[in-house]
């Protein structure tokens, strides 16, 4: 735990240095990956699915993203079932500069809650956990409940080649986390403040 500590210590420290790098003239290319869909409906709570709520986040982060300085492209834009495999293929022809794997946690623990990121330990480590850190900073502003930075080898973060993080909303396990998720307000929140972090 500490030796994971310290590498996102020096990763936090090392992607200030890389904000200087963003070019202002050039829009940030984002591929939005709504987890899920079709049959697969993730994970799910009485009166809403997974996958339902990150197609509906996904399609306010487009909307919300006119006249900015990113392009927000849906790796997919109905309901339809996309394999793990089908997703890496489609997001390597569109060479994006950043992924954003959209989810909904649940847990056991129904006290569980807030808003958590993931990112891989490869090669672009640190520009990765330099975009989760400004989407927790957005939150974290806003007074969202938010959880720390974690590594984990989902297969998307593993198989593709630019920067990514998976981005958990929040809890459908945890009451106060549910009602947000699946209410119209909640949901225009939650793509606000992606969009705020990343419109440098």
């Amino acid at each position: 735990m500490k030796k994971i500590a310290f590498i996102f210590s020096l990763c936090l420290m090392f992607s200030f240095a890389y904000a200087g790098e963003c070019n202002p003239d050039k829009k940030l290319r984002i591929v939005i990956d709504a987890g899920h869909g079709g049959a697969d409906n993730g994970s799910g709570a009485e009166l809403v699915t997974e996958k339902e709520i990150v197609m509906d986040v996904s399609k306010q982060l487009k909307d919300l993203a006119v006249n900015r300085n990113i392009e927000i492209i849906l790796l997919r834009e109905s309901d339809e079932y996309l394999s793990l495999s089908e997703r890496v293929e489609k997001i390597k022809t569109l060479k994006p500069d950043l992924v954003i794997s959209l989810h909904a946690n649940y847990s056991n623990n129904e006290e569980d809650r807030g808003v958590e990121v993931f990112v891989n330990k490869n090669d672009h480590l640190m520009k990765s956990t330099y975009y989760a850190t400004k989407l927790l900073e957005s939150f974290a502003q806003k007074d969202f409940k938010v959880r720390p930075v974690k590594a984990a080898g989902f297969f998307i973060l593993e198989n593709i080649d630019c920067p990514a993080v998976m981005l958990e909303l929040g809890f459908l396990s945890n009451k106060e986390d549910l009602s947000y998720l699946n209410s119209e307000f909640g949901k225009k929140f939650l793509a606000k403040q992606i969009v705020a972090s990343l419109d440098f």
